[in-house]
């Protein structure tokens, strides 16, 4: 008896094949001319604002954050809505009630506070495929290694529950969102989010800022981690822990190597849409099966 092939299985076995001869090629070509780079070093200017002004940042986020989602909770206990379940409404909700507090109060601060808070950005002016040139290759060389950190990890966290040190790992609630379904236009409206609005906004702010200002502050290598740590930690995700770190780490380089926040914007947004389009294929992939 003739077995069925799976599609999604067959799809999904092409991209990661062909990931693998992409990232191959890239590294190869690394390493034959270790002084050509797919992003030239430019370097990023810090943000020297101080511990006390950057401390006021901070706080100003959370508390936006914080306002934000008070004043939802409050709506939709006024409309009479149940938030005790993630739905793919009141997840498009919960996205930006907390990326547009953010977004504003990095806008705020530069507009109205130009001499504690307003700096360049940029150190170099690129263009938004020209960012995308960039950042593509990049990403494309250094995705099997975040694959193999992310097992490796999986591996360390099954091994730790086996013996009891931990307890169980759900993965995010977004991704078991996407994973359940639902109404087709919430989720569209969370893939827009996933792929151009969470990018721009927490590249602003961890890389825009955090990382610059703790550039200031410390040592170049240290500020990439840190940075990194700091956006694994906001995900609030024990299972992408480390492998988010590493993700950060990518980010604050190609920020550093290009000199345009363009650059990591770009990077995360193909991060992100690959992540959704693998959760697609493996979703289809489990719906074929009998």
């Amino acid at each position: 008896m003739a077995t069925e092939l799976d599609p999604a299985a067959i799809a999904a076995t092409l991209i990661v094949l062909s990931t693998l001869a992409g990232s191959t090629a890239l590294w190869v070509r690394k390493l034959r001319s270790p002084r050509s780079s797919i992003i030239p070093n430019i370097g990023i200017g810090t943000w020297p604002i101080g511990w006390v002004n950057f401390v006021i940042f901070i706080c100003a986020a959370i508390t936006s954050i914080a306002a934000s989602q008070f004043l939802g909770s409050a709506i939709l206990n006024v409309i009479g809505v149940q938030a005790n379940q993630l739905t793919p409404w009141l997840a498009v909700a919960a996205v930006l009630l907390l990326q547009i507090p953010l977004l504003a109060v990095f806008y705020i601060t530069r507009r109205f506070f130009p001499a504690q808070y307003a700096s360049q950005l940029n150190s170099h002016a690129v263009s938004i495929g020209l960012a995308l040139k960039q950042a593509a290759p990049y990403f494309l060389r250094f995705l099997p290694i975040i694959w193999i950190v992310s097992f490796l990890w999986t591996k360390i966290l099954s091994d730790l529950q086996e013996f009891g040190l931990i307890g169980e790992f759900p993965p995010q609630q977004l991704v078991q969102l996407f994973q359940s379904g639902g109404d087709p236009l919430a989720i569209c409206l969370l893939v827009i989010f996933a792929v151009l609005l969470a990018p721009i906004v927490e590249e602003l702010i961890f890389r825009g800022c955090i990382y610059r200002f703790l550039k200031s502050q410390t040592s170049l290598l240290l500020a990439q981690l840190i940075s990194g740590v700091i956006f694994a930690l906001i995900h609030a995700n024990l299972l992408s822990f480390v492998p988010l770190v590493l993700v950060g780490i990518l980010l604050a380089r190609s920020y550093e190597k290009s000199g345009n926040i363009l650059v990591p914007i770009c990077f995360h947004a193909l991060f992100n849409g690959f992540s959704l389009l693998m959760l697609l294929i493996y979703n289809q992939s489990q719906v074929l099966q009998p």
